[in-house]
Order: structure tokens, then sequence, then C-alpha cells
């Protein structure tokens, strides 16, 4: 059985993805099918690492009438919802036949700091069950820009491993409290700290993983090993959820999955990032974002490379 995860992730949304023949602006357009489901990164990610046999909760925010929909569509997720009092966003993907992909997401609306108390409470009593946790997703205007700095220090003061994945001010200073990984793409990472991978970890991160497209990774182990993850890209790629899927894949790797290792942490980087490639690749082989199985994963395993540099 694998370890029990626990994702954070407070920038929930309503995903609505249509499949059309061809998106011409301008004009109508009647999509031939529709698919309406709980999202945003973390519930994305918990739904990749789920299809990957991890165990895994969430504690996630949903207001408003959109926020009970979300709500009603999360099933068989396991998520503990806390009320936003906001409207939960929408985002929309539209997919032609031509494979041209187009996304329209709405903003994150602010919520009131008021409920800061109810959603830390919430992650306090999760973390007591789990091994692992991930903070997945940006931070809504109106809470305290060090969120998810109080949630790294709860996870520290636990000895629970703790991954970040998120940008802007609120990573900066989750990096600062000193969490076990930080997974960001090269434009988070730059945006944090200028430079080299080896920056982010003298703001205080252990071991850094930052994605560099479609086609790569680069990582920083806390005992100052670097590794280049590389493949090709997925002519035609998908990429939405790409990144919560790599993320999936390393907590797989790091609990033990239904069929996959369990390394009982980052012991075997290269292992782990290999597979967290291959599920981002799977992830991109189709819409909607996490719908992935260890088997999808398995066939994209023999197109990553890992070197040492």
């Amino acid at each position: 059985m694998s370890g029990r995860l626990l994702i954070v992730g407070l920038a929930t949304s309503l995903d609505r993805y249509a499949w059309l023949p061809q998106l011409r602006l301008g004009a109508i357009n009647r999509p031939r099918e529709v698919l309406v489901r709980a999202g945003g990164k973390g519930l994305n990610a918990a739904r990749a690492a789920s299809g990957l046999g991890v165990r895994v909760r969430s504690v996630s925010l949903a207001g408003g009438e959109t926020g009970q929909l979300v709500r009603a569509l999360a099933p068989p997720l396991d998520v503990r919802f806390v009320d936003s009092g906001a409207e939960t966003r929408q985002c929309l993907c539209l997919l032609g036949d031509d494979a041209v992909l187009t996304e329209v997401y709405e903003p994150v609306l602010p919520v009131s700091s008021t409920i800061w108390p109810s959603v830390l409470s919430a992650v306090a009593d999760e973390i007591e069950e789990c091994d692992l946790v991930a903070l997945s997703g940006r931070v809504p205007p109106g809470l305290p820009v060090d969120a998810l700095a109080e949630i790294v220090d709860l996870a520290v003061a636990r000895r629970v491993p703790v991954v970040v994945d998120s940008d802007g001010p609120s990573l900066i200073e989750a990096i600062r409290r000193g969490p076990t990984l930080v997974k960001v793409n090269a434009a988070e990472a730059a945006a944090a700290a200028p430079g080299d991978l080896s920056q982010l970890q003298k703001l205080g991160a252990k071991s850094v993983v930052v994605t560099t497209g479609p086609t790569g990774a680069r990582f920083l182990g806390a005992d100052g090993s670097r590794l280049t993850v590389s493949h090709d890209a997925i002519p035609n790629a998908l990429p939405v959820g790409s990144g919560d899927a790599f993320l999936a894949g390393l907590t797989a790797v790091w609990l033990g999955g239904s069929s996959g290792p369990p390394f009982g942490g980052l012991s075997e980087p290269a292992e782990a990032l290999r597979v967290a490639a291959a599920a981002a690749r799977a992830n991109a082989r189709r819409l909607p974002a996490g719908d992935i199985s260890w088997d999808q994963v398995k066939a994209e395993l023999s197109a990553v490379r890992i070197s040492a540099i």
C-alpha cells in the first residue's frame, strides 16, 4: 500500500473541455462533445496521482454556485472543501480537429482573509494522517502572502516532507521556510530567484526541480547532485496539466503507487524524475488533464533520458 499524500490547492476551478471541428473566431462554434469537471492545479495533480495508485487527500477552496458544482463533481477524489466565500472561477479548453488548443482561464477572485484560519485548521488536521504534503497552485488574492509558508512550517514541525509548486511572492515566502522540494517551471524559478538553480537552494529549498517546457527538466539535490532530464517533444502535445502530472509522478515514486517502486523519498532521484517526466508526457497525449495510468506512464519511460551534470 502506498503512503498517503495530502495536496493543498487553493485556486480551484470548474474546468470545461470542448471538442469541436474547428474554432472559428467571430462565428458560432458547436462542440460535438463537452466535459465538465472539478479542476485547478491541485485537483488535477490529485487526479493524476490517484491514477498512479497513490492514496490522496486534498484540501481545496470552493465558493458560490460554481463552487457547489465543483463539490458535486469532485468524487471519486477525496477532497475536504473549505468555503472560500467567493465565486469559484471557470476555465475553458477548446480543442479542434486541427489539434489547435485554445485556453480561456478566468482570474482567481479575491477572498477574505478571515477564511485563512479555517484553511490552516483543515490542513493541520489532515497533516497528522499523511506521509507527504504537496502545495499546488497559486494563493488567491486576500490570503496572507505567507499562507503557503505557514503550511510548510506545519509540515516541518511534524517532520512530514513537503513539496511546493506555486509562483509569485507566496512561493518565495514558502521557499524561505525550508521545504523538502521546490518544483517550478523555468519562468517561476527565474521570477523567484534569477540565475542558477542553486539560488533557490540559497533561498531555502533543500532540493529543486525546474521543468523547462516540453523537452525536459533540471534537478539540484540537497547533496549537491545535479541531473538533467531530456526527451523529444510530442507532436501536437496538449500540455494542460502536464506540470501537475509531473508532480504526481514524483509523488508516486516517493510514496510507492500501486505499481510504482517505493523509494521512501528522493533517495533515487533519477528514477523519480524519469517517472515524473513520463507522467507529464502521458498527460500531454490527450485531454482532459490528469487522466493517466501506470500503463500509459510506462509506455513513455523509454523516451526519457537522465544525465548527471
